[in-house]
């Protein structure tokens, strides 16, 4: 049998269409910008946290301007049912001062951190020296709360600032 030779075609070039994958490529393009939602940026604050027990030591050695400190005042915030300043309770080695909740709550705050600034004295460096503010904050206290009333305690001059979970469990 003889050799037989097969039917040639034409070189075909493959078809590819450029123009549907261009347009998906700009439409996933389109949905990912579109639907992307960022994380919200975290802010931070300098605070003093509250003393860790057990483990090893790794305190600072005491400076003589620390004994000079005044005493502790202990802030008792608690919230309404709106998660808003419901009531603050001032407590300190004297006593204890009700200031009420709300803004009225947050203004007598500031006038009595101020008050206490001033009775401290202003150092050789311009900055009071005042005591410990320790804020007890209930559980239902809105974030933005937190932040208002540690700004407040930072614009009067306290720089020893600990908020932390009210103690006994959150509202009263």
């Amino acid at each position: 049998m003889g050799k037989h030779k097969r039917p040639t075609t034409d070189h075909v070039e493959p078809d590819l269409p450029i123009t549907p994958m261009l347009d998906m490529s700009f439409q996933l393009m389109a949905f990912f910008i579109l639907s992307f939602r960022p994380a919200p940026t975290e802010g931070q604050i300098a605070l003093a946290l509250p003393e860790q027990k057990g483990g090893p030591s790794t305190s600072i050695p005491v400076i003589a301007d620390d004994l000079e400190k005044a005493d502790e005042v202990v802030a008792i915030v608690t919230a309404n049912a709106n998660g808003e300043v419901g009531g603050i309770t001032i407590s300190n080695t004297e006593g204890g001062t009700a200031l009420g909740g709300g803004d009225a709550g947050m203004r007598a705050l500031q006038k009595l951190l101020t008050d206490k600034a001033n009775a401290a004295g202003k150092k050789a460096d311009g900055s009071f020296k005042v005591g410990k503010l320790r804020l007890e904050i209930g559980k239902e206290l809105l974030h933005a709360h937190v932040v208002t009333l540690i700004d407040v305690a930072q614009r009067t001059g306290f720089t020893d600032i600990s908020p932390e979970p009210m103690r006994g469990g959150g509202a009263k």
